[in-house]
């Protein structure tokens, strides 16, 4: 179990309530820029990756876009060692708000206010 959901559990109160907004808004902004930068890498990969698929095994194009997906793996590392890391966190923090996010509106149905 996440260290987070033993931190953010029901919430009982409008108190509560804001407080996990502003911890869900504190760490919104990090997990956007973690996220752009993943996702630029991913669709990369998975542009090269959806070319091979369609390349038989063995032929010189094959054989280009693998070397070309090494290649690519390679830069990434030497630009950015800490890529693992941003990728774990940027996970984290996936799970983490969509879990604020949904205690958030549980509440709100329970609690039907005009919260915006």
């Amino acid at each position: 179990m996440a260290d987070y959901t033993t931190k953010y559990l029901v919430i009982g109160s409008p108190e509560q309530r804001q407080t996990y907004k502003t911890d869900f808004n504190a760490e919104y902004s990090e997990y956007r820029g973690l996220h752009a930068r993943i996702e630029g890498v991913t669709r990369q990969f998975s542009v090269l990756d959806t070319e091979l698929k369609q390349l038989p095994q063995g032929t010189d194009k094959y054989k280009t876009i693998h070397d070309q997906i090494l290649q690519e793996y390679r830069k990434i590392k030497k630009t950015n060692p800490n890529y693992s890391q941003e990728k774990n966190r940027c996970e984290y923090l996936h799970n983490k708000l969509a879990h604020i996010k949904k205690l958030i509106a549980e509440y709100d149905q329970l609690h039907p206010q005009n919260w915006h």
